[in-house]
């Protein structure tokens, strides 16, 4: 969850100049920058070596190569925290200081030339010298994967790697490993620390150590920027020690083997926090954060003694249970108590995508995650007193036993309802839902839950959830029409009232919520949780009366037509189909990667499930036998099926939207948005499909033949 002491800077392109928006404890702002990005950008090279000087040279003559250092930082600082937002950060800084916290400045940034400044070095002498010695930095990453604190019982596992290829042979790689080991002793003695070492300097050894799983990768080597492929990349030794380079997206596929997965990972090496002025997402550090929440790498060159200062102190703070970015800025201090006028404390960045920069928990150790899908009672009393109630209300007296054989009543759609093509939201959308009468649409956003009339493509109501960094990850309309459910990442399900938005409920997880669905009769809710549960709550009470625990999180949960069955599916690769009444599992579907989207075919007869490893599934539920299997070329985020049970649509991280005849899997239908599709949802009356993602906009496209 989000630090309520952000000062948050979203800066973005706008005609003539940059757009800031600050969101912040004492209130928002936004304002207009002519700042000229790219002259600032010719002045890296000249800070590069200012800033190896400056860790060499005499202190007098440190203290010269500081000043093009300063003219930087004021030009970035002058140029964003201008009046009002300048009074803001002064009033949020203040209220920070009374309230006993600390301040966190995070930025925002949408435009690859901004991505690539040295935001490290921001400076204003009447306020105090260099912001980052004062506040924790952090560069955010819109990245639809936030996380909160990992329970682990200490030790906190390193896992570190050492690759110098011989033709580079600047570093000595049995020193560099003596030096962190060195500085890591006192941890390691302690308990708090172990510290394991990748037997090798290739790309084949670090694969057979993250088999192992570990908390923190640290490498130490080289890094580059590849100019052609606009990416950076880390230089690893082959077998005969020669440079090896592997690309950031590919490190970031190979790091993702390792169970447990690394929550961080340390870059000591040479520009791995680069950024190339037409990528917002070169850096290194930049794109692995679609494998790891938080990555700390080096904006420029790093001499070997500030590589393992930083990294001792960096761990120290860790091991004491410190959130990463304050980490991070204790070993800015680190560096600067050893060489007060040396630059190198500017080098780190620190890239994350959540909110909350506490990674791990060293004080609260659990137990490991049981490896097999189990059922938890959670009030056996409550559950016993209601299971007769729920299962008279899930199903009419003249429902049949099985689920196939049942088609729930919706919302009467309206006659003649045709959506606009197109719907702005000005957000990434996370969520989104289609009301039974075909009207309105709901979706989730960061921050934000909003209604829209999808003819007039203006929104009805929105609401404000939680803080800045606070997602939307789920939404869904009763089968009446007259409720709003949605999760989020504040770990909470919440009900509204429509049509006038009033809160109704909340429901609360011990993590974010994934999923959000009503049973048939609108008087239950399934709720799905990164806490690795899927609940069954009474919405005439708010008690939970059930709870199904899995071995990860899950991340979507649906209802059969009739009530009697939930749909799950988990982070372990699998999804579960769960007898409501028994809390028996019925079946499990097996997927090569996390599987993140689950439905039902409304008429009961068959389910789909679609996962990371670009396929969608679908199998009758008679006996669930699969019935066919369609592809994309990226992981697949959405599925739906068409109100009538014809077909199925599904969305893919790539952009791509497809629908499928569900008889057969039989292409129908594709469209592309420019980025990865997060949602889709068909409107009742099965002409139109609504899809919508990272490119903010909400598309409505008419089904060929309808």
């Amino acid at each position: 969850m989000a630090n309520e002491f952000d000062f948050v800077l979203e800066l973005s392109e706008a005609p003539g100049g940059y757009r800031i928006e600050v969101s912040s404890p004492c209130g928002e702002d936004r304002a207009i920058t002519k700042m000229d990005a790219y002259e600032l950008l010719n002045t890296l090279p000249s800070l590069q070596a200012a800033v190896l000087g400056s860790a060499t040279r005499s202190r007098g003559m440190g203290t010269q190569l500081e000043a093009p250092a300063r003219q930087v930082g004021d030009t970035l600082f002058d140029s964003v925290f201008q009046g009002s937002i300048k009074a803001l950060y002064l009033s949020s800084r203040q209220k920070a200081r009374e309230h006993e916290q600390r301040l966190r400045v995070v930025l925002r940034i949408r435009c690859p030339e901004l991505a690539a400044l040295p935001w490290e070095l921001l400076h204003d002498a009447k306020l105090g010298g260099y912001l980052c010695l004062r506040h924790p930095i952090i560069r955010y990453v819109d990245i639809l994967e936030p996380v909160s604190a990992l329970r682990v019982r200490p030790p906190l596992r390193i896992l570190g790697m050492v690759s110098l290829p011989g033709a580079l042979g600047a570093l000595d790689a049995k020193a560099e490993r003596e030096s962190l080991s060195s500085a890591l002793r006192p941890l390691i003695e302690e308990g708090m620390v172990q510290l394991d070492w990748v037997g090798g300097q290739t790309k084949q050894h670090l694969l057979a150590s993250l088999f192992h799983g570990c908390h923190i990768l640290h490498f130490i080597g080289h890094g580059r920027f590849d100019e052609a492929r606009r990416q950076g990349m880390i230089v690893f030794a082959d077998e005969q020690g020669r440079e090896d380079p592997l690309h950031a997206d590919a490190l970031g596929s190979l790091i993702s083997i390792a169970e447990p997965a690394p929550r961080l990972v340390v870059l000591n090496s040479c520009e791995t926090g680069t950024s190339h002025a037409q990528d917002l997402f070169s850096s290194t550090a930049a794109e692995l954060e679609y494998t790891v929440p938080a990555v700390v790498a080096m904006q420029f060159a790093v001499t070997d003694k500030a590589a393992i200062l930083f990294s001792r102190s960096l761990y120290q703070a860790l091991a004491a249970n410190r959130p990463v970015d304050e980490a991070v800025r204790t070993g800015r201090i680190a560096l600067r108590a050893d060489k007060d006028d040396s630059l190198e404390c500017f080098t780190p960045v620190l890239y994350q995508r959540s909110g909350d920069a506490r990674l791990f928990d060293l004080t609260s150790p659990r137990s490991l995650t049981p490896s097999e899908t189990v059922v938890e009672e959670i009030n056996q009393m409550q559950w016993d007193a209601n299971r007769g109630r729920a299962s008279e209300e899930a199903a009419p007296p003249s429902a049949p036993s099985s689920p196939q054989q049942t088609t729930p009543p919706l919302g009467t759609p309206s006659p003649g309802v045709t959506p606009r093509p197109e719907i702005d939201t000005g957000r990434w959308v996370v969520s989104l839902a289609v009301h039974p009468e075909g009207r309105l649409l709901a979706t989730g956003a960061r921050k934000f839950v909003r209604v829209w009339d999808v003819i007039t493509g203006q929104p009805t109501w929105e609401r404000r959830i939680g803080g800045w960094s606070t997602m939307v990850n789920a939404i869904t309309f009763s089968p009446d029409g007259g409720k709003l459910a949605t999760g989020s990442t504040d770990n909470r399900a919440r009900i509204w009232e429509m049509p006038s938005g009033s809160l109704v409920s909340e429901l609360t997880h011990g993590h974010f919520v994934d999923a959000v669905d009503f049973d048939h009769s609108g008087k239950y809710l399934a709720t799905g949780s990164a806490d690795t549960t899927a609940c069954l709550w009474d919405l005439s009470t708010g008690g939970r009366i059930l709870t199904l625990r899995h071995p990860r999180a899950v991340k979507d949960v649906k209802f059969s037509p009739d009530g009697r069955l939930l749909l799950t599916a988990c982070a372990d690769g699998k999804a579960y189909v769960w007898d409501r009444d028994t809390s028996w599992q019925k079946a499990q579907i097996p997927h090569k990667d996390f599987v993140l989207g689950v439905a039902f075919s409304p008429d009961g007869q068959k389910i789909v499930t679609c996962s990371e490893d670009h396929t969608a599934e679908t199998r009758e539920t008679e006996d669930w036998t699969p019935l066919f299997r369609v592809e994309h070329r990226s992981g697949l985020r959405a599925v739906a099926f068409s109100p009538d049970s014809s077909m199925i649509a599904t969305g893919s991280e790539d952009g791509t939207v497809c629908v499928w005849r569900a008889d057969t899997g039989q292409a129908l239908f594709n469209l592309k948005h420019h980025r990865s599709v997060n949602t889709l949802a068909f409107y009742p009356d099965s002409r139109f499909l609504a899809s919508a993602g990272e490119d903010k906009v909400v598309r409505s496209s008419r089904l060929p033949g309808r």
